[in-house]
């Protein structure tokens, strides 16, 4: 299959899983973990997740293969008062927010995501098997666990093939 036709549609106005979307679509889905670890939180993660700075975080970075391509590098971001022990579990192939669900009972109900096309850097070509110059498609956001809540649960960044994410918005009247 080719890459360009590998996609996720993701609509913008409700939140859903990515490897269940990919599942959903009878795609054949790898995750491979770069890092898994607890980090303590810079300025800029401080800001984003509303907490003091050196904050101990949960921090996961894995690249997403489907159809044994990879199209994204996802790192996430949790204060990791809210997710101990998320270290010790198997986070290759199983969905992060199903887990989340499941050991945690934390939903994410909301996410405020901006979307950038930028300019790959080194460690992204080498992840994503790009060469040369070339754009990816940043999202970066935060989630949020209840509908009321204004405090983030988790700091989010997908740099992806600019392809594998399409989006919509559909509204009812």
């Amino acid at each position: 299959m080719d890459k360009d036709n590998i996609y996720v549609l993701r609509d913008i106005d409700c939140f859903m899983s990515v490897t269940e979307a990919i599942r959903e679509q009878g795609l054949t889905l790898e995750n491979r973990i770069i890092e898994k670890k607890v980090i303590e939180s810079n300025y800029y993660l401080s800001k984003q997740l509303n907490v003091p700075l050196a904050t101990k975080l949960f921090y996961l970075c894995r690249v997403r293969y489907v159809e044994g391509i990879a199209q994204s590098i996802e790192k996430t971001y949790i204060e990791y008062s809210k997710v101990e022990g998320l270290e010790e579990y198997d986070l290759g192939n199983t969905s992060f927010y199903g887990l989340l669900l499941r050991e945690y009972g934390v939903q994410v109900y909301e996410t405020q995501e901006e979307l950038l096309l930028v300019e790959a850097k080194r460690e992204e070509k080498r992840l994503l098997g790009l060469e040369g110059k070339c754009e990816i498609l940043l999202n970066r956001g935060t989630s949020y666990v209840s509908k009321n809540d204004h405090e983030p649960f988790e700091y989010f960044e997908m740099s992806s093939l600019p392809s594998f994410y399409r989006y919509r918005s559909v509204s009812e009247i």
